[in-house]
């Protein structure tokens, strides 16, 4: 019987695949709004994998949003139409691909002008509520191409591919999951992880995104 029950075990250990890794838990962040963060629709070719993406960018880092802020007033086509823009504020936690600095601002769209003054149909606060400080982010980042003058404001740093802002939501599952902040994140298996943001960083690293 002792004999039996040590051939079964080393039968299960040989045989058996590997088991998959324990999800961490991370604070609730509530349903995210991400119709907010959407005022712009893309057409492009979707990456079906983070690593294909990953290969595609110069800068891959994870980190936690610390807050929204008012972000330039950009004049784009037509002289004296201005396009208002929110900054998402993000702690850079952990480096997978190039350098980048502790904070990395990323712009967000505010939407059509609701009167003759410019005001955008959504405020900071709007984005604020809809992805509250503290929610975690995977970013693939280039550096910003100027689309126009910047009148009011700095001009942004960094920018992201349609796929290139990955939020963490927290609801009842306290793994999480990963939900796209500018679009709908691809829906192939490479970026149906599980353990959403850790599922893909996971994965970045088994293919030699390490930092």
């Amino acid at each position: 019987m002792f004999i039996l029950l040590l051939v079964l075990v080393a039968g299960c250990a040989a045989g058996g695949p590997e088991p998959p890794p324990a999800c961490g838990a991370s604070a609730r962040t509530g349903p995210l709004d991400t119709r907010v963060l959407r005022q712009t629709v893309y057409d492009y070719p979707a990456y079906p994998t983070p690593e294909a993406l990953a290969a595609k960018v110069e800068t891959v880092v994870s980190g936690h949003v610390t807050g929204w802020v008012a972000g330039p007033v950009v004049e784009e086509g037509v002289p004296g139409d201005r396009t208002r823009y929110v900054l998402m504020r993000v702690q850079v936690v952990k480096r997978l691909k190039g350098a980048a600095a502790d904070v990395a601002d990323l712009a967000f769209y505010q939407g059509a002008a609701v009167d003759d003054a410019g005001t955008p149909v959504h405020d900071v606060a709007d984005f604020a509520r809809a992805v509250p400080a503290g929610t975690r982010v995977l970013l693939f980042m280039n550096r910003a191409r100027p689309t126009g003058t910047v009148v009011e404001g700095r001009p942004v740093l960094h920018s992201t591919p349609p796929q290139g802002v990955i939020l963490h939501e927290v609801t009842g599952d306290p793994a999480g999951r990963a939900v796209g902040g500018r679009d709908e994140i691809f829906s192939s298996p490479g970026w149906n992880q599980p353990c959403g943001i850790d599922g893909l960083i996971a994965r970045l690293h088994a293919h030699g995104y390490t930092g």
